[in-house]
This record gives structure tokens, C-alpha cells and sequence, in this order.
């Protein structure tokens, strides 16, 4: 992505009377207002507090996020941005992730350090990367079962990449595309596998090899400094419906917000389904995009140092989760001492409603399973948030589709920013580039204009 500098940011004004509302008070949507400040633009979020996913929650001593959100830095513009404005808030870290499997801890990534298994799996592994190196291509993979397949052979497939990857996606991997494996999903060298299976630990693989967190409090101060030059921020204000042609906003509340140009972090889904005046193909087209759900369950313990580990991940089915994270390992003061807390994500169907007692039950008797948990420990709190939209799925139907819809609602002066406004698989750097984006493309137009 190309990301110029907004007029916010340049020190230029932008001198005009153009209203500017912006649907979504989550990480892309205050960076939009963040970068068009100066056209004081208008922004309405459902919930009573702004940051989105972004959000954070102190309860009985703990604070905790909605599962993990860390800053994983790499664009310049963003580099500069974050440390200026909130100065000396961060601390840096070097990732501990690692993978539970076989009655066994390994290192992140699975692919790249195996030793510490079974002997027959670490051989079965190591086999199988050598035999897909050796392989014919036959064009592209078709989907992102058979990019696994091609890219790690079978063994790394068999062992990791296919039980995690059902587990996550709760789908067929056929019926999912491969165009976003590339930045997320890191590809060892056969030097690396090799050193990987003989105990020569791979650190640094991947994108997110380190990572920034706040000292004190939690993510959300990233979303609230970026909301502080914006004047007009109204949140428990949910949305009714978008009158494009009239270019008006109309909120549950019954207020009604006109607008020039609207920025809406809203899931792609939802916004068509609020749009007047809108071709049906295109409203149904939205509404087949999917997406994947997580129950995250957030727990405060009463023993100290629980793990070690920053994140763990759960590729068995025998476990309710798929992860496993512990925030006080980001930072001491996300809980009271003496304590231990942790996130806890068990994806699922947005369709599928949760038993969130049998789930909590059912998380903690895994973890004692797999020895994070003991059985003197005490749950001293929980704070259980399911969260609709996690995760986008990359199927055949949003490669298709989704331009298409990004483009319509440009025709209709509105400009879609985020995760879920793009329908796409953004980090948090790549929320607050989106975000600005948006703003930039507003902010070009009212200067045209």
C-alpha cells in the first residue's frame, strides 16, 4: 500500500466547509479522524467507549484486551507516529510464542523448530519440507490446503499446519484461498528446518518478532491518543441506516447527521445492509462474506509466573482454544502481584451460539491438562467477550467481490477503512494506515472540491 502524508500531518489546513462523519470509533476510524482533524469531522461508535477491538477492560486489579493486541511496527510513517504521540509509554519486546503439542512445548514457528518431539515426528517432518522442495509446481496452488501441502510437505501439514488451521478456520482449508499466507505465515529455509530439528532454536521467523506494549494500562491508550484532536466524538450511538443519495446518517437514536464524505469502519456486511438506495446484487454480495468468531475468556489467577511465554498455540482438538496468552508477561503492571492473568481464544461460527459456562469449564480443565494450570489455582476474576467479527476468511466469493464492493461505495462519496471496513487481514499498524488512508483520499477530494 502507498500511504502519503494527510493534510493533518503536513501542517497544511484544509480550509473548507465540508462535513465529514466518520461510522466506526475503533483503531482505523480515530485515525481517520486523527488525520482529518481539521475538517472536524464527526464520529459515532456503538459501544460507550471508543477502540473497537482496541479496547481495554480493568476489572478487580487486571487489566485485559480483547485476547492479545500487540504493536508490531514496520512502516516509517508509523514508526515516527506512535512514539510521538505517546512518548515514553512502550516497552519493547523480543516474542516468546510457542506451540503445545505432543504432550510438548516447542518453539514459534512449528515449521522451523520441531526438535523436542517424537523422534518419528521430527523425522516425518524434515522428510516431508525435503520432498516438497523436490517437487514439481504445476501452477499456483488452488487453495490454501494445498499451499500447506506444497510449501511445508506432508509431515509439517500432517502435524501442525492442517490440525491448527481446521481447528482456527472451523472449515474445509480447500474452500480457502492462499492470497494472504505470504507476510503471515513464515517459509523456513532447509537449513532451518534442519537446525530446527536438531535443537538449533530459529528465533526472529515471521512478522511479528518483536513487538511494543504499554508499560502501564492497556492497548486502548494507542485508540484514546489518537481520538484527542478530534472535538466530536459520540459514542452509544448505533447506526440505523445510510441514506446515500440524501447523505445523511440516521442513528438508532433518531439523531440524523448529514455528510459530504463518510469514512465507515463498519464489516463490509453490515454497512450494505444499512445502505439505502443500494443494487440488491451488491447488498447480497456483501452479505456472503464470512467471517470467523472468538469467544476470548480472560482470566486473573491467584499464583504468580504461570508460564513464561508470551502466547502458546493449541493445534489438537483435544483443547477447547486455539491460543493461549499471558498478558502480565507483556507487562507486570496488567495485573496485581502475586498474580497471574491470561487471555483465552476459542474461534467459532458467527452463526453458533457459545455455551460460555460449559466453554470457561471446559478451558480451565484444558489447561490443567496441559500443566499451565494446577489444581490449587484460583480463578480470582473473569471477563468473557465474544467477539462477532475476528477473524476475515479469504475464500473464492471475497476474492471475487470485495473490490468491486470497495469501489461502489467510493461512487457513493464513502470511503470503507479497517479491518472489517476492507474485509481484509490487518494488524493494528495496518488498522492506523487504513484509517489514514481514508482520510487522505476524503481529504484530496474536498481540496479538488
Amino acid at each position: 500500500m502507498s500511504f502519503g502524508i494527510s493534510a493533518h500531518e503536513s501542517g497544511h489546513a484544509i480550509m473548507s466547509s465540508k462535513k465529514v462523519v466518520i461510522i466506526g470509533g475503533g483503531l482505523a476510524g480515530v485515525s481517520a479522524g486523527f488525520h482529518l482533524a481539521e475538517c472536524d469531522p464527526t464520529v459515532f461508535e456503538k459501544e460507550a467507549a471508543i477502540g473497537g477491538l482496541c479496547r481495554s477492560f480493568t476489572q478487580d486489579g487486571f487489566t485485559f484486551d480483547c485476547t492479545g493486541h500487540l504493536i508490531h511496527l514496520r512502516n516509517p510513517y508509523t514508526k515516527e507516529l506512535i512514539p510521538r504521540i505517546l512518548p515514553d509509554v512502550f516497552d519493547a519486546h523480543e516474542r516468546r510464542a510457542a506451540i503445545y503439542s505432543k504432550s510438548t512445548i516447542t518453539p514459534y514457528p512449528f515449521q522451523a523448530n520441531t526438535y523436542g518431539l517424537p523422534p518419528e515426528v521430527v523425522k516425518e517432518c524434515v522428510i516431508g519440507f525435503v520432498d516438497s522442495m523436490q517437487a514439481g509446481t504445476n501452477g499456483g496452488p488452488k487453495n490454501f490446503h494445498d499451499w500447506v501441502l506444497r510449501t511445508f510437505g506432508t509431515g509439517i501439514a500432517k502435524h501442525f499446519m492442517l490440525p491448527y488451521n481446521e481447528k482456527f478456520w472451523k472449515q474445509d482449508l480447500r474452500t480457502i484461498t492462499a492470497d494472504w499466507v505470504s507476510w503471515s505465515i513464515p517459509k523456513p529455509s532447509l537449513e532451518e528446518v534442519v537446525n530446527g530439528a536438531l535443537g538449533l532454536t530459529n528465533k526472529g521467523m515471521g512478522y511479528n518478532p518483536k513487538f511494543i506494549y504499554p508499560k502501564q494500562g492497556g492497548i486502548d491508550c494507542l485508540p484514546q491518543a489518537l481520538a484527542r484532536p478530534i472535538r466530536d466524538v459520540r459514542t452509544s450511538q448505533s447506526v440505523e441506516y445510510i441514506d446515500p443519495r440524501k447523505k445523511y446518517v440516521r442513528m438508532t437514536s433518531g439523531v440524523e447527521e448529514p455528510y459530504d464524505y463518510l469514512i465507515s469502519s463498519l464489516p463490509l456486511p453490515v454497512a450494505f445492509r444499512m445502505l439505502k438506495d443500494t443494487p440488491d446484487t451488491l447488498v447480497d454480495a456483501a452479505q456472503k462474506l464470512h467471517a470467523i468468531s472468538v469467544l476470548n475468556i480472560n482470566l486473573g489467577i491467584n499464583r504468580p509466573n504461570i508460564h513464561d511465554q508470551h502466547w502458546i498455540y493449541f493445534p489438537e482438538h483435544q483443547y477447547i482454544f486455539s491460543r493461549v496468552g499471558f498478558p502480565m508477561n507483556f507487562s507486570k503492571a496488567a495485573g496485581p502481584e502475586g498474580t497471574s492473568s491470561m487471555y483465552i481464544e476459542i474461534t467459532h461460527s458467527p452463526v453458533e451460539k457459545m455455551n460460555v459456562e460449559e466453554a470457561t469449564e471446559k478451558s480451565i480443565s484444558d489447561l490443567q491438562t496441559c500443566g499451565i494450570l494446577q489444581h490449587g489455582d484460583a480463578v480470582l476474576t473473569r471477563h468473557i467477550i465474544d467477539l462477532k467479527y475476528a477473524y476475515v476468511v479469504f475464500d473464492d466469493h471475497r476474492q471475487t467481490h470485495l473490490q468491486n464492493l470497495i469501489d461502489y461505495l467510493e461512487t457513493r462519496d464513502i470511503y470503507a477503512a479497517g479491518r472489517y471496513g476492507q474485509w481484509d487481514y490487518y494488524s493494528m499498524e495496518d488498522s492506523i494506515l487504513s484509517g489514514k488512508k481514508a482520510a487522505d483520499a476524503v481529504a484530496a477530494r474536498i481540496n479538488i472540491s
